[in-house]
């Protein structure tokens, strides 16, 4: 599918023009249910939040092999790795997917910088069954499958190349993830798919199968049956392995411009500023700054998944948190503005943010903007799933998921302009522009 997104304007131009506006409508009280976590002996963590609405479990099950984590000559193992396990058959010549949509349930995976995440959406029935044959594809992946997988990722990062957008973001993540697998576009490129072997496959879903570092979250129709099932199948991962270190990115010291030429019809911009991960005592704040200058997306907008196709256009704040370190990109376009109009205009609304204390009334709308999207990011089993795994390895565990939104609404101004002026002032800024074009 192709996703547009167009930034709200309303609050960037309050921030530009000095203005204040009036009280957005505040989102509903929401609190999420009470959710238990329990930790098997070899490290593995299953978090569970029982829903009586409906009958259907939300499971996301993180294993820790994500992007960061890749090593940087075979970039795109991540992406191989997690479509071999899903189409590897488990049940006779039936993949999982198979599997699932004879049920009329799904299965799919998503790359964080983190960790691999694996959904499966099904009837509290069939989920033990389907976490089997997971299961099953983890111990015995179809690695005799890697040339077909190889092609498809070939193809991906082909067609990636191509857009402007994904072209701006590769080069925003090159200059900020140096060193790490992050700094390279999710699908990889020709040379890092070609260097990958079966060999490879194997000891990088090898490294995933661990207890610490592992999370089952479940949200929805979880019963006794949903529990054991994960328990006796992640109950044999690999004890006692530690949690594997993120590669540590080279530090971003300096204000730079990077620009690269595509064939397309107008430029297009990536600026690129550091930002707090999401454990940070910083992130409510960060959150709040996103809002005044235009969330485009949640942070799994431009996130490489299999049941999604990446926006082909994206405008404005996109907050990568997930990573390490995080990173708050926001992205223009010069069809309706020049380049440097463009650049100009959004430095502008930074230095003000940097530069002196908002109007409360401009903090309050912000606010509100930034709880609500909050509370829209956790509409569906997928998404209160994937918040509640986040919410369990927090330093303040499953309680994080309701603890957030009090911290947004306590962000003063000062705040405001102290996280701008700690993290807002070294910008990468990638401009993507028609070959037809000198810059």
């Amino acid at each position: 599918m192709t996703k547009r997104k167009h930034v709200p304007l309303s609050l960037l131009c309050a921030v530009l023009c000095g203005a204040t506006l009036g009280a957005a409508p505040r989102p509903p009280a929401t609190s999420f249910a009470p959710a238990a976590v329990l930790e098997l002996t070899n490290g593995v963590k299953i978090v569970s939040q029982p829903s009586a609405d409906g009958k259907l479990v939300g499971a996301q099950i993180f294993l820790p092999a994500g992007l960061s984590q890749q090593p940087v000559e075979k970039a795109g193992i991540a992406a191989i790795a997690a479509a071999l396990v899903l189409e590897t058959p488990v049940e006779g010549q039936q993949t999982l997917i198979d599997v699932a949509q004879g049920l009329g349930a799904t299965a799919s995976y998503t790359l964080d910088p983190a960790d691999t995440r694996f959904y499966i959406e099904a009837s509290s029935a069939d989920l033990p069954r389907l976490l089997h044959d997971l299961r099953s594809a983890l111990r015995h992946p179809a690695l005799a499958q890697l040339r077909t997988e190889q092609a498809k990722a070939l193809a991906s990062a082909d067609e990636m190349t191509k857009s402007p957008l994904e072209a701006a973001y590769a080069m925003v993540r090159r200059a900020r993830y140096e060193g790490t697998g992050f700094a390279f576009p999710d699908a990889g490129s020709a040379l890092s798919i070609a260097n990958i072997s079966s060999a490879d496959l194997q000891t990088y879903l090898g490294s995933a199968q661990r207890g610490n570092g592992t999370v089952i979250a479940l949200a929805g129709a979880v019963g006794g049956d949903t529990l054991d099932a994960a328990k006796r199948e992640f109950g044999d991962f690999t004890p006692g392995v530690p949690a594997a270190t993120m590669p540590t990115a080279r530090s971003v010291d300096r204000t730079r411009e990077i620009v690269a030429h595509r064939n397309v019809p107008s430029p297009w911009i990536a600026v690129g500023y550091s930002a707090p991960n999401q454990y940070s005592a910083d992130f409510p704040a960060m959150l709040v700054v996103e809002a005044l200058l235009g969330p485009g997306g949640d942070v799994h907008a431009l996130a490489f998944a299999s049941n999604t196709t990446a926006p082909t256009e994206y405008l404005g704040a996109y907050y990568q948190y997930e990573a390490q370190p995080g990173s708050l990109v926001v992205f223009l376009d010069g069809e309706s503005a020049s380049v440097d109009q463009a650049v100009r205009d959004l430095q502008t609304g930074v230095a003000r943010l940097r530069g002196q204390n908002l109007p409360p009334t401009l903090v309050d709308e912000a606010k509100q903007l930034a709880l609500g999207n909050y509370y829209l990011s956790a509409t569906d089993l997928s998404q209160l799933a994937w918040l509640l795994g986040r919410s369990a390895v927090s330093p303040e565990g499953v309680q994080f998921e309701n603890t957030l939104p009090q911290r947004i609404a306590g962000v003063s101004a000062a705040d405001i302009r102290r996280v701008a002026q700690r993290y807002l002032s070294k910008e990468t800024v990638a401009i993507v522009l028609p070959q037809t074009e000198s810059h």
